[in-house]
C-alpha cells in the first residue's frame, strides 16, 4: 500500500509546524515583565527622596552651626580681669582645648605643627615663651593657643591694636609697669601676667601667660613697681 499523504495534509502539517515555532520563537525572546517592576520604581523613588532630604537637612545643619559660631576679631582688643584672672576676647589660662575650639569653630582654626612653629626664624619669642605646647592652635593668623595636657598654658595675639592697649593700661589699676618699650599688667593673686611689645616688623604682640614673682625679679620695670610700694 502507497504511503500516499494527500497534498491538504501536509499542507496542514507545515501550518502546525509553523505556528509551533512561532509560539516557542515568542516565548524565547518576548522579555517578560517583572511582577514587582512598579514597586521597585516606588521604593527606588522614595529612597532618592530619603537621601535628598538628608543631605539638605546637613547642609542646613552645617549652615546653622556656622552661623552659631562667633566670629571672632583679635585685632581688636578686649580685656578684663575676674577674681584675679586675665580675659583676653573671652579666653583665660586653664580653658580646655576643646572649650577653645568649640568657641572659635573648628573650621577656622588649624593646628600647628610644634617642630614646625619652632624652626620659624621669625618667631623667636614664640619659640621661648612656647617652649613645651603639645598642641598649637591657629585663628586666621590672628591669635595662637598654647596647650599642654589639653589646657591652655599661653595664648598669643599677633596684631594688636595700639590704641586699644593704651586705653586698657591706663586704665588698669591693679599692677602695671613698663620695661624697656613693653607695656606688663600683672596680677599677684593669679600670677597671670599680659605682656605687650613691638616686634621689629611693626606688628604689636600681645602675650598672656602666668609668671611667678621670683620669675620677674630680673625685670627692671617690675623692680621699680616692688621698690615703690615698699
Amino acid at each position: 500500500m502507497d504511503n500516499y499523504t494527500p497534498n491538504e495534509i501536509k499542507d496542514l502539517k507545515i501550518i502546525k509546524q509553523r505556528v509551533m515555532q512561532n509560539v516557542v520563537h515568542e516565548i524565547e525572546n518576548k522579555s517578560p515583565k517583572p511582577k514587582y517592576k512598579w514597586r521597585f520604581i516606588i521604593i527606588s523613588a522614595v529612597f532618592t527622596l530619603c537621601v535628598m532630604f538628608f543631605m539638605l537637612n546637613q547642609i542646613m545643619n552645617d549652615n546653622q552651626h556656622s552661623a552659631n559660631v562667633p566670629q571672632f576679631d583679635f585685632t581688636q582688643l578686649e580685656f578684663y580681669e575676674e577674681q584675679g584672672l586675665f580675659f583676653i576676647n573671652g579666653f583665660t589660662l586653664g580653658d580646655s582645648k576643646s572649650k577653645v575650639i568649640e568657641r572659635l569653630g573648628e573650621k577656622e582654626s588649624t593646628k600647628i605643627q610644634v617642630a614646625e612653629l619652632f624652626a620659624d626664624n621669625e618667631i623667636t619669642e614664640i619659640q621661648e615663651d612656647g617652649n613645651g605646647a603639645d598642641f598649637i592652635l591657629d585663628y586666621k593668623g590672628e591669635a595662637r593657643f598654647y596647650f599642654y595636657d589639653e589646657k591652655l598654658f599661653l595664648m598669643l595675639l599677633l596684631n594688636t591694636n595700639e590704641e586699644q592697649l593704651e586705653k586698657i593700661y591706663n586704665a588698669y589699676n591693679g599692677m602695671k609697669f613698663t620695661a624697656y618699650g613693653d607695656h606688663y599688667l600683672y596680677s599677684s593673686e593669679t600670677s597671670h601676667i599680659i605682656k605687650a611689645e613691638t616686634t621689629p616688623m611693626g606688628n604689636l604682640y600681645l602675650y598672656l601667660s602666668i609668671a611667678e614673682p621670683e620669675q620677674l625679679m630680673e625685670n627692671e620695670g617690675y623692680i621699680k613697681l616692688i621698690e615703690s610700694t615698699d
